[in-house]
């Protein structure tokens, strides 16, 4: 009997330590990335036009002061443009209580017809990517 009740306690122990670790805060994150073609991001779209301004938008969370951040926009299938290598960078130093972030990329020319990405850096380390096109 006493043996039962020790197995019921721990199976207990074991739930509540799990539930606990689940509500833990997971640490600095970034998330829910997107593109829009307004700087409010509320016109959402991986579809835009030559002359539509680019807007890579993300969520973060749990981000210390100064964290470092950066956008690199890459041309996937443009013709004269390297697909490896970033035809623009911007960066910018997390400030506090900032929940959605975004980089901008603008072109006064317009936009060649093609495949595109932006990816997000927090810290060096690619935290996510967004895959677009121009018609």
């Amino acid at each position: 009997m006493k043996s039962n009740k020790i197995a019921i306690l721990l199976a207990v122990a074991a739930i509540v330590l799990s539930v606990l670790a689940c509500g833990a805060p997971s640490g600095p994150s970034a998330s829910n990335f997107y593109m829009a073609n307004d700087q409010a991001g509320q016109n959402k779209t991986t579809t835009f036009t030559s002359s539509d301004d680019f807007f890579a938008f993300f969520n973060v969370s749990g981000i210390p002061a100064g964290t470092a951040f950066q956008g690199r926009w890459y041309a996937l299938d443009v013709p004269g443009e390297d697909p490896t290598k970033p035809f623009l960078t911007g960066d910018y130093a997390y400030e506090s209580n900032v929940k959605t972030i975004f980089f901008q990329a603008m072109n006064s020319n317009g936009w060649p017809s093609g495949s595109y990405k932006v990816e997000i850096y927090m810290s060096d380390t690619k935290v996510g990517e967004v895959q677009f096109s121009v018609k």
